[in-house]
């Protein structure tokens, strides 16, 4: 057996990239219930219903049921906070 030396490995070629297939992930809803937004919000159930009845948080009734579009939902916190901002400046 000759000479074997063990091959050179650089830093600049050790990087790795974790790949996550999109088919992995879920479907988020489009609509949520209200303990869903809650828990997104990081708020309780009561204080989610309240704001939900006095129109804080946008929200449609399908029956008997109440959702809440998350589009609607993460565009009503943006503005609310870009106006809570505005107001600190």
């Amino acid at each position: 057996m000759g000479n074997l030396r063990k091959p050179q490995v650089s830093s600049d070629q050790l990087h790795f990239r974790v790949a996550t297939p999109d088919y992995d992930e879920e479907p988020k809803p489009v609509l949520l219930t209200v303990r869903e937004a809650a828990k997104l919000m990081r708020i309780g159930r009561d204080m989610a219903y309240a704001l939900v009845a006095e129109g804080s948080i946008p929200s449609i009734r399908l029956g008997r049921h109440i959702r809440i579009p998350r589009a609607s939902l993460i565009a009503h916190l943006h503005a609310q906070a870009e106006k809570a901002h505005g107001e600190a400046s």
